[in-house]
């Protein structure tokens, strides 16, 4: 492969110039263990059948348990969760740690449903695709909770939460 021309940081630059919206993803493996992490590169794929996607670090704490869960939510996230945004963010703690203290229930397979999230997609993995340091994940969406709020998404702009002018 032939070198870049710029670095890391200025490629990070660059593509913080495209806002995006930004999601909490909560899993359930077989054996129990839960991952929560904020994600905000998520798409959707396709309609028939639903599917969506996001990406994740190989390096992240919650991968191992993204690899082998059996459910996966992803909660579009409205303005006023950054504080929600942030600690499922944290490195460090694991999704038991981050989820203590906050409301949840559990939803099909067990996967942790959030409450008062614009959205959730709920399934189960189709595919995980390794591409440089990140996977991407498809889910195959079985389930879907819309409520719908005047609240605008949180969204990441320029490297910080931001929310959607409209």
């Amino acid at each position: 492969m032939t070198q870049p021309l710029f670095d890391a940081a200025e490629f990070r630059q660059v593509c913080g110039q495209f806002p995006t919206g930004v999601t909490a993803v909560t899993a359930i493996a077989g054996d129990g263990a839960m991952a929560a992490l904020t994600v905000n590169s998520f798409a959707s794929v396709s309609l028939e059948p639903a599917k969506v996607l996001f990406c994740v670090g190989t390096s992240s704490s919650s991968f191992p348990v993204l690899r082998s869960a059996e459910r996966i939510a992803i909660h579009i996230l409205r303005q006023d969760q950054e504080d929600l945004a942030r600690r499922f963010a944290t490195s460090g703690l694991t999704g038991a740690d981050k989820l203590e203290g906050i409301a949840w229930s559990p939803g099909p397979g067990g996967v942790p449903l959030l409450p008062d999230t614009s959205a959730v997609l709920a399934g189960r993995t189709d595919q995980i695709i390794f591409s440089g340091d990140h996977v991407i994940v498809l889910v195959d969406v079985d389930h879907v909770d819309h409520k719908p709020s005047p609240m605008q998404a949180l969204s990441f702009y320029r490297g910080r939460f931001a929310s959607p002018v409209g």
